[in-house]
C-alpha cells in the first residue's frame, strides 16, 4: 500500500523541526542558492494560492474559507507547537501571536472578503505593495537602515508587476474602492509581520514559532467556525472539493509557507523575503500559459522590471539611511 502523502509531508516536516535552524543556517551574502531556492518554493506556492481561493470561494463564504484555512492551519501546526512551547521563552509569546495575527488571521480574512468583490488581477497588483509597506515600517517603527537602491527597487518593482498583471489578457479589473483597500490593510500587516520576525524572533526556530503563532490564532478561528454555515456544509457532503482546495491552501499555502518565509526573513532580511510577492504574478501567468493562454510583450516587459526591481532590491546596500 503505498504512504499516505500527508502524513509523508508532516513526517518531514517534524524532522525538518528537530534541525537547530530549519536545516538552513543564517547567511551573511542575500544571494545564495539556498536563499533562492526558498523564494522559488514560496513564489510558487503562493503564486497557486490565488487559485486556491478562487476554487474556495465556490463552496464556501469569505468568512467561512477565512475561519477553516486558520483553523486548519492551527490544527495541523499543535503538535509542532506544543514541541516549540520547551524551547520558547514566554516573554516571546506575546510577539508570536502578533505574528499570527498579522501574518496569517487578519490577511486571511482580508483577500477572501476581498476577492468576493475584486478581481483576480487587481488583488494581485495590490499585494505586491508589501516590500513597500515593509521597508516603510522597518524604517520608521524599527530604525532598519535602507538605502537608495532598494527604494529604487520597491519602486521598479512594483511598475513591474503592474505593467505585467496588465498585460494579462482577459484579466479582471473589477473595482469596489471599499474591497479594493482589503489587501492594502493585507500589505501593511505583511510588512508588520516581517518586520516583527527580524527584529524580534531572529534566533528562534522558524518551524516552532510559525506553529505557536498558526495555534494561537487557530484555536479561536475554529470556535468562530461553529458559528458559521461550513461545518453543516461540509457534512452535507456538497463542497467535498472546495474543502479539498482549502484544506491544500491551509496545509501548504498558509502553514508550510510561512515557515518558509520566516527562515527567509531570519537568513536574509524584511524586505528581500518580501520581494517574493513581486514574483508570485509570475506564477499566475505561468498557469495561465498552461491553460492556454498567450504571453504577451507587454508581460515580458513587465517580467524584466520585476527582475530588475529584485534585484536592486536584494543588492547589499551600500551607503544605508538610517531609520527614524
Amino acid at each position: 500500500m503505498a504512504a499516505n502523502p500527508f502524513f509523508l509531508l508532516l513526517r518531514s516536516s517534524i524532522l525538518l523541526s528537530n534541525c537547530n535552524s530549519f536545516i538552513l543556517p543564517n547567511s551573511p551574502s542575500h544571494h545564495n542558492l539556498q536563499n533562492w531556492i526558498l523564494v522559488a518554493l514560496l513564489t510558487v506556492i503562493w503564486g497557486t494560492s490565488y487559485i486556491l481561493i478562487k476554487k474556495s470561494l465556490l463552496g464556501f463564504t469569505a468568512t467561512e474559507l477565512a475561519c477553516l484555512r486558520i483553523s486548519i492551519s492551527g490544527l495541523v501546526a499543535l503538535p509542532f507547537a506544543l514541541r516549540g512551547i520547551k524551547t520558547i521563552s514566554r516573554d516571546k509569546y506575546f510577539t508570536i501571536l502578533l505574528i499570527g495575527i498579522f501574518g496569517s488571521g487578519a490577511p486571511a480574512f482580508l483577500f477572501s472578503l476581498s476577492m468576493t468583490k475584486s478581481g483576480s488581477a487587481v488583488n494581485g497588483i495590490l499585494n505586491s505593495l508589501s516590500p513597500l509597506w515593509t521597508l516603510i515600517i522597518g524604517f520608521y517603527l524599527f530604525n532598519v537602515a535602507i538605502s537608495k537602491q532598494k527604494i529604487l527597487g520597491v519602486i521598479i518593482g512594483f511598475l513591474g508587476a503592474l505593467v505585467l498583471v496588465l498585460g494579462r489578457h482577459g484579466a479582471s479589473f473589477e473595482v469596489d474602492v471599499f474591497y479594493s483597500l482589503l489587501p492594502v490593510v493585507a500589505t501593511v500587516c505583511y510588512g508588520m509581520s516581517s518586520n516583527l520576525t527580524k527584529q524580534k524572533l531572529q534566533k528562534q526556530n522558524a518551524v516552532y514559532t510559525t506553529a505557536l503563532a498558526m495555534t494561537m490564532i487557530g484555536l479561536p478561528a475554529l470556535v468562530g467556525l461553529f458559528f458559521t454555515g461550513a461545518p453543516a456544509k461540509i457534512i452535507s457532503g456538497h463542497v467535498w472539493f472546495p474543502f479539498a482546495y482549502v484544506a491544500t491552501l491551509s496545509i501548504f499555502g498558509t502553514l508550510i509557507a510561512w515557515m518558509f518565509f520566516y527562515r527567509l526573513v531570519q537568513r536574509t532580511d524584511a524586505l528581500f523575503a518580501a520581494s517574493v510577492t513581486y514574483l508570485i504574478p509570475i506564477v499566475a501567468i505561468g498557469w495561465g500559459l498552461l491553460d492556454g493562454e498567450i504571453l504577451s510583450l507587454m508581460q515580458l516587459g513587465g517580467m524584466a522590471l520585476i527582475l530588475i526591481g529584485v534585484y536592486f532590491t536584494t543588492k547589499q546596500p551600500l551607503n544605508p539611511l538610517k531609520g527614524t
